[in-house]
């Protein structure tokens, strides 16, 4: 029996209401075996983002006998029977969405303020990447250049992103930082899935400006009838008639012996982040262009050796089988993909609802028990935090 665990993020969900779960389905049956709720962070009363925001169950990783999943804030690790072992967290991480588990520590993809980190075994940050510092790679890739807060108080911990209440997405998310694999020579390999250069940042802040003003819909109206009345299809997620700016993501790998950044791939339009790169088991790797519904397989020195439309929805999550075949996450749907034959051969549905949308797959080791039906009922519930310190609460 093949065992996969996919965790979710239920978006729109209310702040008091279950954001994230795990499902752990037989792959050979296509049965789901387990769906279980997962452990929600605190201070989710300040997340004013409708879609995804602090909701859901985020990146995971297996190393040496344990589990290591992520939600907006923490990391927590788990046995094979599901006993809470610690639970790491910092003040500079936060957005968190993909890890990557391994005997250094827990790498971290912190989208919040454009962050690589890692902990080690013991919970201290052994490292700390700011990448809008890393200013010959932004360049390279048309990022930003500005910062917009000193790495060192990013090490420091003198803001805490956790809480969310306070900081302005728009001036600190601006790579979105989202995805995290490991290549054959050591190097890490990332995934920028939106990234957005000063220029287009400064179009951001007028349009929040417009927005609190109460024009922005005036704006978009007059917009659209300019549009219409030119005959123009709408080409970005906004109405806009000239779009003014435009955002891409990319590839890029990092080498934490030398330091050097290498650029893998670029997407010069991307309306939504670009999600999910891995690299396969023949040295090739996949990318998910969100923003179109494509499959991108290419080789690492950039080219490109097919691209695939899968869906109009909205794609993020990807993991390689023994057999070659892909699994992907397409919202509520978990697909199976035949890249030799570029075509979908089979699907499940998770979640009659398509707002419950796939986050991370991973095939789950056979000593580990199928979870509970809440982590939240058998560890607590967390309430807060305490610097690195997490704050436990009873489950009501």
């Amino acid at each position: 029996m093949t065992r996969i665990i996919i965790s979710t993020i239920f978006r729109q969900s209310l702040n008091t209401a279950t954001s994230g779960w795990l499902y752990c389905v037989d792959l050979e049956t296509r049965a789901i075996l387990k769906q279980t709720a997962g452990i929600e962070p605190p201070y989710r009363v300040n997340d004013t983002n409708p879609r995804g925001g602090m909701r859901g169950v985020r990146g995971m990783g297996f190393h040496n006998g344990e589990l290591a999943i992520a939600n907006y804030s923490s990391i927590l690790f788990f046995d094979c029977r599901w006993n809470l072992l610690r639970v790491f967290t910092h003040p500079s991480i936060a957005a968190i969405h993909e890890i990557f588990h391994t005997k250094e520590g827990v790498w971290v993809t912190s989208t919040a303020n454009d962050v690589l980190a890692c902990f080690n075994p013991d919970g201290e940050l052994s490292c700390l990447i700011h990448l809008r510092a890393e200013k010959s790679l932004m360049q390279k890739l048309g990022g930003p250049l500005k910062l917009a807060i000193r790495p060192a108080d990013l090490e420091a911990g003198k803001k805490d992103f956790r809480a969310r209440a306070y900081f302005n997405l728009d001036v600190y998310d601006r790579t979105h930082l989202n995805s995290i694999c490991k290549l054959p020579d050591g190097r890490l390999l990332f995934s920028l899935g939106l990234l957005v250069g000063d220029y287009f940042g400064l179009l951001m802040n007028i349009k929040t400006l417009m927005l609190k003003l109460k024009v922005w819909k005036f704006f978009l109206k007059i917009n659209r009838g300019v549009r219409r009345l030119l005959g123009r299809e709408k080409s970005m997620l906004s109405d806009l008639v000239v779009q003014p700016a435009k955002s891409g993501s990319a590839v890029a790998s990092w080498n934490p012996s030398s330091g050097e950044w290498l650029v893998n791939l670029q997407i010069d339009s991307a309306n939504n982040p670009s999600h999910s790169v891995r690299v396969l088991s023949d040295g090739t790797a996949a990318y998910l262009n969100t923003s179109k519904g494509e499959l991108i397989h290419f080789m690492l020195n950039g080219r490109v050796l097919s691209v695939t439309k899968i869906t109009d929805k909205f794609l993020r999550g990807l993991l390689e089988l023994p057999d070659g075949h892909l699994l992907i996450g397409d919202s509520n749907v978990l697909l199976i993909f035949d890249l030799a034959a570029r075509a979908v051969v089979d699907q499940i549905e998770l979640s009659p609802d398509p707002m419950n949308s796939i986050f991370d797959i991973q095939i789950m080791p056979p000593e580990f028990e199928l979870p509970p039906d809440s982590l939240e009922a058998k560890t607590g519930k967390i309430i807060a935090f305490d610097g690195q310190k997490t704050i436990w609460g009873k489950t009501t």
